[in-house]
């Protein structure tokens, strides 16, 4: 279980800020422990949001912009959603895999279409 505050992300690799000084100044991989030059994930780096007790509860997905998705431990199992929705990523994505079009899908879900269209390209490696 990841439940640690020490835990970032820069959109790409889970890294870990072993620093007790500064936020961001010693980051390693989580995977390889290799450090990482923090100039260089620092416009990227995010921290897990956690609640009163510590615990992790929500971290929002940078790569999926201008759409926000989170994965927010409280909602879908974990699975990312829409921000503020409740709406899971994969389901989008897999009306669009059955062949609806981006505005069916959109009209179905109440999003706007540009996060149908993010959701179509991101996960179906495709236009909208």
């Amino acid at each position: 279980m990841l439940v640690a505050p020490e835990l970032a992300t820069d959109g790409i690799d889970v890294l870990w800020d072993f620093s007790r000084s500064r936020a961001g100044h010693g980051l390693i991989a989580g995977d390889t422990g290799q450090h990482v030059f923090r100039e260089i994930v620092q416009d990227h780096l995010q921290y897990v949001a956690w609640d009163d007790e510590r615990l992790p509860i929500e971290l929002t997905l940078r790569h999926w912009q201008p759409s926000k998705v989170v994965v927010d431990v409280r909602r879908s199992f974990g699975q990312p959603i829409f921000a503020g929705t409740g709406v899971r990523v994969a389901d989008v994505a897999g009306m669009m895999r059955a062949g609806e079009s981006a505005e069916i899908v959109a009209e179905e879900f109440g999003l706007p279409i540009g996060d149908v269209r993010t959701a179509a390209r991101i996960l179906l490696g495709r236009a909208a």
